[in-house]
C-alpha cells in the first residue's frame, strides 16, 4: 500500500530561478471539487504587501540549531576560488521601467500556488530595497508557513460549502452522488444558483 499522498499544493516563493521557501500541502484533504477549482484571489493583494515588506526588511533571524546560515553560506562561498565566487555570489539585481505611467522598480520575485506541477495562480511582484539575507532567514520560512495556513482556511472552508451543497442537492433534487460529480462547474453552478432561489427548506 502507498501512503504518499497523490496530489500535492505546493506554496512556492521564488526570486529569478532561487526558490526562497516552499510549503507542502496535502491536497487530497479536500474533495476531487474543491481541489481543482481554488481561487485565493481575495487574499493576494494584502499577501504581495506583506511579502515585500519582508524582503526589504534590514534585519533577520538567520540561527537555526545554533548555526547562522547567513555566515554558513558565506564560507560556503569563499571555498570557490576568487574568478567564480561572482559566479555563485547570491546578488539579484534591480530592475526599473514603466507601465503605463506607473515607475516599478526593485528585484523580482514570484508567488506561485501549484498543485502537483500545475499551476494555480502566479504573481509576479517587485521588491524596492530588497535584502538577499532574507534567502538564508527563518523569517521567510515562516511567513510563507503563515500564508499556507490562510489557504489551507479558505480551502477547507470552500470545502465544507460544497459539501452541503451536496447534501442539499441530494436531498432536495433527489440527485445521486455520481450524477452530481459528473456535473461541469458551470452547470454545478448553475442547479444551486436556481436551488438556492428556491426556498430550501
Amino acid at each position: 500500500m502507498n501512503d504518499k499522498s497523490e496530489n500535492l499544493f505546493r506554496l512556492t516563493l521564488y526570486q529569478g530561478n532561487t526558490i526562497l521557501a516552499e510549503t507542502i500541502l496535502d491536497a487530497d484533504l479536500f474533495n476531487p471539487l474543491t481541489r481543482y477549482s481554488i481561487d485565493i484571489r481575495s487574499i493576494l493583494p494584502s499577501t504581495i504587501t506583506n511579502l515585500q515588506k519582508l524582503l526589504s526588511r534590514k534585519l533577520y533571524d538567520v540561527e537555526i540549531n545554533g548555526y547562522n546560515l547567513f555566515e554558513y553560506e558565506k564560507k560556503y562561498v569563499k571555498s570557490f576560488p576568487s574568478e567564480s565566487r561572482r559566479y555563485i555570489q547570491y546578488n539579484p539585481r534591480s530592475v526599473q521601467f514603466k507601465i503605463d505611467d506607473k515607475l516599478i522598480k526593485g528585484v523580482e520575485c514570484k508567488l506561485g500556488l501549484y498543485i502537483n506541477d500545475n499551476p494555480i495562480v502566479e504573481r509576479l511582484f517587485y521588491v524596492d530595497g530588497f535584502n538577499p539575507v532574507v534567502k538564508n532567514s527563518i523569517d521567510i520560512v515562516d511567513e510563507l508557513k503563515n500564508i499556507t495556513n490562510k489557504i489551507f482556511k479558505l480551502i477547507k472552508k470552500k470545502d465544507v460549502e460544497n459539501m452541503w451543497d451536496d447534501y442539499d442537492m441530494i436531498n432536495k433534487l433527489g440527485m445521486s452522488i455520481n450524477k452530481i460529480r459528473e456535473l461541469s462547474l458551470r452547470d454545478r453552478r448553475r442547479i444551486i444558483r436556481n436551488m438556492n432561489n428556491n426556498s430550501r427548506w
